[in-house]
């Protein structure tokens, strides 16, 4: 209870910090760049501090920290020294669930398997839907810890009681039998994604079934399409969200990411 307190005092002692900030903000631009500009900005800025309040809303009803970006890096060397992972972001809450309803009628038979899972957000939403087991596959041992306290601490309604997070390599993890869905938000580069894909048509190839690759961010659509196994399926488009609210979710250029799903077989 009092951590629950703690958190959200911490969060409103944030939010009214940057309302002080930006108050004194908006009357400079307002004698710089006069009231047509300024209200432009006051909308973008509003525009990403309703994302930020509804993650930390997500965190402090849940009992859990998933919230903030982190630099990847490993304890014997520098961020640089994995170019190919990259860092922790959380998927916003409501677009994990907007993704993870259009797929329902696939969820009962299935395993979820989130690669680059972080701090656990994604395997959290995906514990209240009935998958058969909930996996998260994470390189950063701090993450990793991270999302294992989350998994235990995390006091929402639960219809998948198998969740579990994994310390190591993508590309080097085991695919469980059964049907699979595999959940990609742009955790590595392309190299990394190839060997991951490789693995994945591997698996298939030895034992057929339901496979689906959901990706959130797909920046390297052209290393999937090389896969004769997997085939492209149309998806809803998201509802007015997150994602295309706030700027941290948009790429260079302001264009809001976008989703992909393929479907092996």
């Amino acid at each position: 209870m009092f951590k629950k307190i703690s958190s959200g005092l911490e969060a409103a002692a944030r939010l009214l910090l940057w309302v002080v900030i930006y108050a004194r903000k908006t009357v400079h631009r307002l004698r710089a760049h006069g009231p047509r500009r300024t209200a432009v900005l006051v909308l973008g800025s509003l525009r990403d501090v309703s994302a930020w309040v509804a993650e930390e809303w997500f965190d402090y009803v849940s009992g859990v920290d998933t919230t903030g970006r982190e630099l990847l890096y490993r304890a014997d060397g520098p961020p640089d020294s994995n170019p190919d992972y990259l860092d922790y972001q959380p998927t916003p809450v409501r677009t994990v669930r907007a993704l993870l309803n259009q797929l329902n009628p696939h969820v009962g038979s299935s395993t979820f398997v989130d690669f680059g899972s972080g701090k656990g957000r994604v395997l959290l939403i995906a514990s209240q839907f009935k998958f058969r087991r909930v996996i998260g596959v994470e390189f950063d041992e701090k993450l990793h810890r991270t999302a294992s306290e989350n998994i235990r601490t995390f006091r929402g309604r639960r219809r998948c009681a198998d969740v579990t997070s994994v310390l190591g390599r993508a590309e080097e993890f085991v695919l469980p039998p059964g049907d699979l869905v595999l959940y990609f938000f742009h955790p590595f580069e392309a190299a990394v994604l190839e060997r991951t894909l490789q693995n994945v048509s591997r698996s298939y190839r030895e034992n057929p079934r339901r496979i689906l690759l959901v990706f959130f961010r797909h920046n390297h659509a052209a290393v999937v399409e090389r896969f004769a196994e997997f085939r492209r399926l149309a998806v809803e488009p998201l509802p007015f969200d997150l994602v295309r609210l706030s700027s941290d979710y948009r790429d260079v250029g302001g264009k809001p990411y976008g989703t992909a799903v393929f479907l092996a077989g």
